[in-house]
């Protein structure tokens, strides 16, 4: 059997499925994930109880966004050195750890492959800032991607068709298919019979005032469903202050913040789940519901929707700027529920993103970037060595 290629695989914080993706990734690799922080910026998990095998982790006191730069680039540059990989997998192009160990990579003349769930339409693009990714996309050798939409982004900023690869946002399917009501008896018997499900950061992009105001009229004409919200965040109290307004509260329930294997249980309950957002780059919670066998409704700003649900009788996609395309889309999804199998066309369409997918994908990213990484030359560094204080500075004082 061939050597495996030794990659390093860098993250801000790891999360559960960072580890699963890490244990699909040393199918075919020899991989190690370069945690930037412990302590996560954005997310609530709590890395600290999942097994870091195969893990190196910069800092643990604060999150990545509060480390001085010098700090980043010493302690990073310290892994990487020691670690020596053969390949250097980024996590995205615009963060500054990322932009670091592109520039380890380029000194020391590795090839690197890009993880990128960037959509065309997530934010206002500017001419400027594109014209920057373009430059930065050129000194990388490869890309592995969640879907089409990321594939058609990448490919816009001029990456080469078979230099992308599709894979790339997988949970542990098994998990959730092999979930059990009977783990946590209690916590199923608060749940409501019938319900809408989402789970989220409660943030403004989640756009959960929609949902909230469209399941309002949904509900004059069903009154037996309820919709649960899984989660926390700034908006909480404005969340429950609205179905307290709308006179909804008894069948508006706020689970708060949930342990990932409380979550499972619960998706295996809902009767549908709901993805409201107007901005995702994925949406992991639609292959966690399809995981469970629960029916889907999914924005169409999300970038799983034309992979997961678009065509797959698993669920319908809506405009989340319109209120009467969600609440008819409700309607029907409970007409549909009284006579289609979601749960087997779930697991068959979920069963074609998972780590088996993950394992495949990345290699041949990896090979790709090795087969067609040549020398970027002293401009390119010079480049990107410029870059950097520019991207410091401009974050520091325009984000």
């Amino acid at each position: 059997m061939s050597k495996k290629i030794k990659a390093a695989v860098l993250n801000d914080t790891m999360g559960p499925y960072h580890f699963f993706r890490l244990d699909c990734a040393n199918k075919y690799l020899n991989a190690t994930a370069i945690e930037f922080s412990s302590i996560d910026h954005t997310n609530l998990w709590v890395s600290d109880n999942s097994d870091k095998a195969n893990t190196l982790t910069l800092f643990s006191e604060e999150p990545i966004t509060k480390i001085s730069s010098l700090l980043i680039k010493k302690e990073l540059f310290k892994a990487l050195n020691n670690l020596n990989p053969e390949v250097v997998i980024l996590s995205g192009w615009d963060a500054l750890p990322s932009l670091y160990a592109l520039l380890w990579a380029l000194e020391n003349k590795i090839p690197t492959v890009v993880i990128s769930e960037s959509q065309q339409f997530d934010f206002q693009r500017f001419k400027v800032k594109e014209f920057g990714k373009k430059l930065i996309l050129n000194l990388i050798d490869s890309a592995f991607v969640g879907g089409v939409n990321q594939a058609d982004y990448l490919m816009k900023l001029g990456v080469k068709k078979e230099r992308i690869f599709l894979g790339s946002d997988v949970v542990d399917n098994d998990f959730f298919l092999q979930s059990k009501i009977d783990d946590n008896k209690k916590l199923v018997s608060q749940l409501p019979k019938f319900f809408f499900m989402t789970s989220c950061r409660f943030v403004e992009k989640k756009n959960l005032f929609f949902l909230i105001k469209v399941f309002e009229k949904f509900q004059r004409k069903i009154e037996d469903w309820s919709l649960v919200l899984v989660g926390d965040g700034p908006l909480k109290n404005d969340l429950i202050g609205l179905s307290n307004q709308l006179d909804i509260s008894r069948k508006v329930v706020f689970t708060g913040y949930q342990e990932y294997e409380n979550i499972s249980l619960i998706y295996n309950s809902a009767s549908c789940f709901v993805l409201p957002s107007i901005t995702e780059q994925w949406g992991l919670v639609v292959n966690e519901a399809l995981a469970s066998g629960t029916p889907v409704l999914c924005s169409s700003r999300a970038g799983c929707a034309p992979n997961l649900i678009e065509n797959n009788e698993v669920g319908y996609i809506f405009d989340p700027f319109s209120e009467n395309d969600l609440e008819e889309k409700m309607y029907q999804i409970v007409e549909d529920i009284k006579s289609s199998d979601f749960k087997s066309k779930a697991h068959s369409i979920i069963s074609q993103w998972g780590g088996d997918k993950y394992s495949i994908q990345i290699l041949k990213a990896v090979e790709q970037a090795i087969k067609f990484n040549v020398s970027r030359g002293f401009f390119a560094f010079i480049f990107l060595k410029s870059f950097i204080p520019f991207k410091i500075i401009y974050t520091k004082f325009f984000l």
